[in-house]
Parts: structure tokens; C-alpha cells; sequence
């Protein structure tokens, strides 16, 4: 169904979150014990007993976000992947982290 070599389309990005695939990544790579990567646990712990897309329920998080990924693996790539709560992947949206900097300094 995916090409994983081939470009990242309107279609693919329409179409991958809700696969079996993209569920099972979210099993192997959002563990209960998880600490969510945007706000480093802050609002807790990601809850798995919550309904679908409760703001403190698991999800994946792209590093360099999906709309952004140049070929289709890296939307599968588990080195973009970081487990995030709902709603806090959901406030990224497409953005990129910025680097704490401090005059060219990275921290």
C-alpha cells in the first residue's frame, strides 16, 4: 500500500495515521512508561486507559514534522518518531523545536 521510497504526497499524509501500520508503531514506540517529549512530562503521565484523542492519551510525535518529510520512509523512520500526548503533539503541528541557543552556543 506504501511506497517507502517514494515522495511524501497529499494522499499518503491523508491516509497513514490511520493505518494498521502507524497504529502498531504507536503500540511498539508510545510504552506505558513513556515520558512525553514536548513537555518532558510536565502535564503528566501519557494515559492509555482515556477515549481516542484525549488530550493526555498516547500518540507519535514526527521530529521533523510529516508535512516536512522529503521521502515517505522518514514518515515511518523510528529515529523521527518521539512518544508525545495527544495534545501536545497536536499543538506543535507542523513547527520545528527550536534549539535553546545562546549566542551561537547550543546548550
Amino acid at each position: 500500500m506504501y511506497d517507502d521510497e517514494g515522495p511524501v504526497t497529499d494522499e499518503l499524509l491523508a491516509t497513514f495515521r490511520g493505518s494498521r501500520r502507524w497504529k502498531r508503531l504507536v503500540l511498539e514506540l508510545c510504552t506505558p512508561d513513556s515520558v512525553c517529549a514536548l513537555c518532558s512530562g510536565a502535564r503528566g503521565p501519557i494515559r492509555f486507559d482515556l477515549r481516542p484523542h484525549h488530550s493526555l492519551g498516547p500518540s507519535l510525535d514526527h521530529v521533523t514534522p510529516a508535512s516536512r518529510c522529503r521521502s515517505a520512509w522518514q514518515l515511518w523512520d523510528p529515529a523521527n518518531l518521539q512518544p508525545a500526548h495527544f495534545g501536545c503533539n497536536a499543538g506543535k503541528r507542523d513547527r520545528v523545536p527550536v534549539p535553546a541557543t545562546l549566542r551561537g552556543w547550543t546548550w
